[in-house]
């Protein structure tokens, strides 16, 4: 940072005009006498940590609306079939043309084909008893000419569910999976189709992948593979977490929608998902780029420390890992916790330690009292805080940087800027409290006091502690650096 003497200046007490940068020597009355206070320099305030809350009830914002780049019913009989493939990996393969009965195991497989032009499409059936949670996930070619739908039909042909992404080229990500969810019913196996079709173009040399996934078990919340179908997420200023979900099979995907409201005190979310399983979770936010349907842009791929403005985001919860390494015998509940990452509109100097101890305040007459620490470290300690304007309860922020400053105008006068500024930095602790170290230099010695015993030779100094990426949200000291004691007897 280039240090600026004069804000630093502005608040050294107006006594200081009368120092050494005006005069070198000020020689006080013997007879007055030097007293010495313990003090705080600021009470301790009431200041409320973050605390997340615990979710135990989501709303559902599911669209209940059917596709609708698709006539309601597709012509199975001219349809090109394609056959479901054999998947590898500790989840069970399913066979082609599979049968699966409810259990809890889970069955998983992977196709690949091409879509050559508009309206082209490929046919997968599998067939599938009641109360068969069936999933599906299409990766389409990272091509933003291209825009491929999935869609789930019953034997007769009638569209069950689909989703319908527009194409959003996430940089090497390309674009979001179309993804579905369905549980079957009724009292008898049944075929039911995977519909792969292309609503926009074609390609004879890149190549889709279509992953499924049916299991007899999947946590309360389903059916919510897609942002249409996201579940509402409300958290407060201390955040806020749910652990009553589960990534059900190697192609689960979770989705939870957050509104961030235009009065708010922070700037960043912080949204993570663990998990104790080794089945291990990925998260990514998105935000909707579309003015009616969806085409999902990528805000955040870890969900860490992420800028955010008013408006609604997106999170998708999915498996971290491969089809193949996904273990169906491992499944437990994930936490999922989001976090706003406060920003800190007040610092507060609480206490400065030196080589006199804590907080050892010096009343100097025509000085003023103040803290005075001789050569050695000084340490200034405080709080970085937010008020809630809604609540009017003050936040502690963690996790900010947080510059301490000394400044001294003597050696500044004396055109040695290394001895006159003397700067050290800290991280706020999840009590927003920050300690930072500053080795000081030799004092000049340019007041001076005389006490009944002794001469003091002290400088009159400024310390000043401010976040490190605003240094307009500050607090500042004036202290007494003490060069050295002559006693006379």
């Amino acid at each position: 940072m280039k240090f600026n003497k004069n804000k630093l200046l502005s608040f050294l007490m107006v006594v200081s005009m009368s120092l050494a940068i005006i005069c070198p020597m000020n020689v006080l009355a013997a007879e007055k006498t030097e007293s010495k206070m313990h003090v705080e320099y600021a009470p301790n305030k009431e200041i409320k940590s973050q605390e997340a809350e615990q979710v135990t009830k989501l709303i559902s914002t599911k669209n209940t609306e059917k596709p609708t780049k698709l006539e309601k019913k597709v012509d199975i009989s001219s349809a090109k079939k394609g056959h479901l493939q054999n998947g590898t990996g500790t989840a069970k393969v399913a066979a082609s043309e599979s049968a699966v009965t409810a259990q809890s195991t889970v069955v998983a497989g992977t196709v690949s084909g091409y879509l050559t032009a508009t309206s082209d499409a490929e046919l997968y059936s599998l067939s599938l008893q009641p109360g068969i949670y069936l999933q599906a996930q299409l990766t389409t070619p990272a091509n933003p000419n291209l825009d491929y739908d999935l869609y789930l039909l019953d034997s007769q042909g009638n569209i069950l569910c689909g989703s319908e992404y527009f194409t959003q080229i996430n940089g090497t990500n390309g674009t979001l999976p179309e993804a579905l969810g369905y549980i079957t019913s009724g009292d008898a196996t049944a075929t039911y189709y995977l519909y792969v079709h292309s609503s926009n173009g074609g390609s004879v040399s890149e190549a889709f992948t279509l992953d499924y996934s049916v299991s007899g078990a999947c946590d309360n919340y389903e059916i919510d593979e897609q942002a249409s179908q996201a579940l509402a997420f409300t958290y407060g200023t201390g955040g806020a977490y749910i652990n009553a979900r589960n990534l059900s099979s190697p192609i689960d995907n979770d989705w939870y929608v957050v509104t961030v409201p235009s009065s708010r005190i922070y700037d960043k979310l912080q949204i993570t998902a663990t998990t104790p399983s080794a089945n291990t979770c990925s998260v990514q936010i998105y935000k909707n780029a579309a003015s009616a349907g969806f085409a999902m842009q990528a805000v955040s791929s870890n969900g860490n420390n992420f800028s955010v403005g008013t408006g609604t985001y997106y999170i998708r919860v999915s498996n971290a890992k491969t089809m193949e390494e996904y273990n169906d015998t491992d499944i437990q509940n994930y936490t999922l916790t989001v976090t706003p990452i406060l920003r800190a509109d007040t610092i507060t100097i609480t206490d400065l330690n030196g080589t006199e101890g804590l907080n050892n305040v010096v009343n100097y007459p025509g000085y003023g009292a103040h803290f005075r620490t001789g050569t050695g470290t000084l340490t200034i300690s405080g709080y970085a805080t937010v008020k809630d304007p809604a609540t009017n309860v003050t936040y502690a922020v963690a996790g900010v940087g947080v510059t301490g400053m000394y400044y001294n105008p003597y050696w500044d006068r004396n055109n040695t800027p290394s001895c006159a500024v003397r700067t050290g930095t800290s991280l706020t602790d999840s009590s927003g409290r920050f300690d930072v170290s500053i080795g000081l230099p030799s004092g000049v010695g340019g007041e001076m006091y005389v006490s009944t015993r002794s001469y003091h030779y002290f400088d009159v100094c400024g310390v000043q502690a401010y976040l490190s990426d605003n240094t307009n949200v500050r607090d500042e000291e004036t202290i007494f650096h003490l060069a050295y004691t002559i006693y006379h007897g």
